[in-house]
């Protein structure tokens, strides 16, 4: 659709004004962190040709302009459909495009993953990269939220928000769609410059030295091994900082298990005459391991072959080793890969019954951690990523019966990794393409026999000179190194215990302590909301576990004998692991 500049017609319009509440939003799809402080607009039901647009809310901080929006059913954002936003960035209706009562500096077409910018010189086409645009999740759904930047300025030369007050519409351009507002009705928001809570950096040094760290990274086209020898560099500094224990590499067509081994043992080397191991079974995966790998299995169906689970042997201060499944799905949109990537889910689920079932040949033992890492590229129906948290196969003819996959017969975790320096949790990003940044890579996770202590991922252009010194990055490396970014995830292992590396943190008190008659506090320094709290003893075993939505828990362990404990204290997007003596 071609923009044009406005012709002005006078018409009456019903005006609904909102004031902004800035909040501390992170981009992760899950939309808990919007609550009833920010501005919502409620539209008329059954208006809608193809779909009806329900509702939406905005919210602001100092950087960005959030908006989340609901339909009445599931859509792909990005493909198919005629939804357009419309942003009048000036509040100024006789400037921009001409669209139910409003002049829109900002257009975006999401089916066509087409931007347009309109000024008084013209409308130009302009990326979401310009405008530091994000949208999640990147798999269908019905509600998604959004992210604008509030300093862009699309075409180098016109700022984009250049008032206060600023107007939203949003229509379907089907025949019959339906708009919100209303046709006849203009919803204005004005910003909150109110500062919102500071985001806190996440270090890359690990809560507890006994951790296994757990990296997932797509190398583009072989980057590991490229003749570009600044991706290389890129690639080198950032491996290097992060020091993972495994590795699931990906797009490695044409890079060796052995070129692999090597590159690491150079970049990381091992004390005591140790050497990386290293398996490649499959297209382009490898897995990586400080630790042996005595056994692998093809789990894939035979004619994709981008599906391997990896035992990793971890030493006998574990009590179990650790099923790491190095998974890259089919790539891009369209029914045909759609139904790829459902099979491909479907696999994994089957593998995973068969882990659990005794008998079956390749049975583990009760509470082995188990974690789905890897380049999944969730970028179609959601029932794929349904199907791999909650054990739904849709081919049962070929997979078998469903199950719900974790050990104690529950839904596994979608592990959210905020980067380090920004509350955003994309994984993909490529400067230039239409594809704004998303959410490709994941790791999914069995809560038994492991917990999470640390997640985030790495994107070096966010951070600033002094974190990027101190951990030997550059600015730019993450950006030429791949276009996905790395995602890392520690796992605290049930029954591993190494008092002396257990991190007291100064985000969380445990008050008294010690907690001489057995009652004690959680107290957040930070305000942060504790959203789990799991207390384990030496030997690992959980005694306690309790899920709450606030910065102050009380608890009461008189029924538990006198000793050393552990606190694991779950917040929205990090994990504290503190020592509790009773």
């Amino acid at each position: 659709m071609i923009k044009n500049i406005l012709t002005f017609t006078i018409l009456l319009f019903l005006n609904i004004s909102l004031f902004g509440q800035a909040l501390p939003i992170g981009l992760d799809g899950k939309f808990d962190d919007w609550t009833s402080d920010a501005a919502q607009f409620t539209d008329n039901e059954n208006d809608g040709a193809s779909f009806d647009l329900l509702s939406f809310k905005v919210s602001n901080d100092s950087n960005y302009l959030f908006i989340q929006f609901a339909l009445d059913r599931e859509i792909q954002l990005n493909y198919g459909n005629n939804l357009y936003l419309e942003i009048d960035g000036d509040n100024n209706s006789s400037t921009g495009y001409s669209v139910n009562g409003i002049g829109a500096e900002l257009g975006i077409d999401f089916g066509t993953k087409t931007f347009y910018f309109n000024t008084a010189s013209g409308t130009v086409q302009i990326s979401p990269y310009d405008i530091g645009f994000i949208a999640l999740p990147t798999v269908t759904s019905d509600t998604f939220e959004i992210a604008v930047d509030r300093n862009a300025v699309p075409d180098g030369v016109n700022q984009l928000f250049t008032s206060e007050t600023i107007k939203i519409c949003f229509k379907d351009n089907a025949s019959g769609g339906d708009y919100m507002p209303d046709e006849g009705t203009t919803f204005s928001y004005t910003f909150d410059n109110t500062p919102v809570e500071a985001y806190n950096y996440i270090d890359f040094e690990k809560n507890n030295s006994g951790d296994i760290r757990l990296m997932t990274y797509n190398t583009l086209k072989d980057g590991l091994i490229s003749s570009d020898n600044q991706r290389v560099a890129a690639f080198q500094r950032i491996i290097t900082a992060v020091n993972p224990d495994i590795i699931t590499f990906s797009e490695c067509w044409n890079t060796t298990q052995y070129q692999a081994k090597n590159i690491l043992d150079t970049w990381l080397p091992l004390s005591g005459g140790k050497h990386w191991t290293c398996i490649k079974n499959d297209a382009g995966n490898i897995t990586c391991s400080k630790f042996n790998i005595p056994e692998y299995y093809s789990i894939d169906p035979t004619y994709i072959n981008r599906i391997t689970a990896n035992v990793i042997d971890l030493p006998s201060s574990y009590p179990k080793d650790f099923l790491v499944i190095n998974a890259h799905f089919k790539a891009s949109g369209g029914s045909t890969n759609d139904a790829i990537r459902q099979d491909q889910a479907d696999a994994i689920i089957k593998f995973i019954r068969e882990i659990k079932t005794s008998g079956s040949g390749i049975t583990f033992p009760y509470g082995t951690p188990f974690v789905i890492s890897g380049d999944l590229n969730l970028v179609g129906l959601s029932q794929q990523q349904t199907t791999l948290l909650t054990g739904d196969i849709q081919d049962n003819a070929t997979f078998g019966n469903d199950i719900k996959p974790d050990w104690d017969n529950t839904d596994l975790s979608d592990i959210i990794s905020f980067h380090t320096d920004k509350r955003v949790a994309t994984t993909h990003q490529e400067e230039g393409s239409p594809y704004w940044p998303g959410r490709l890579d994941y790791t999914i996770a069995s809560d038994i026999g492991a917990t999470v202590s640390k997640t985030f991922t790495v994107s070096t252009n966010e951070m600033s000179a002094e974190r990027l010194s101190q951990y030997n990055l550059q600015q730019n490396d993450t950006k030429i190194a791949s276009d996905h970014l790395p995602k890392v995830t520690d796992f605290s292992i049930d029954g591993y215990t190494n008092i002396s590396s257990v991190i007291e943190n100064t985000d969380f008190i445990l008050y008294p302590n010690p907690a001489k008659n057995k009652y004690f506090s959680v107290i957040s320094n930070n305000r942060k909301i504790i959203k789990d709290i799991q207390i384990s003893n030496i030997t690992g075993k959980i005694i306690f576990s309790e899920k709450t939505d606030s910065s102050k828990i009380s608890i009461n362990l008189s029924g538990f004998p006198s000793g050393i404990y552990f606190v694991r204290i779950k917040t929205e997007n990090s994990h504290k692991i503190l020592k509790l003596i009773l």
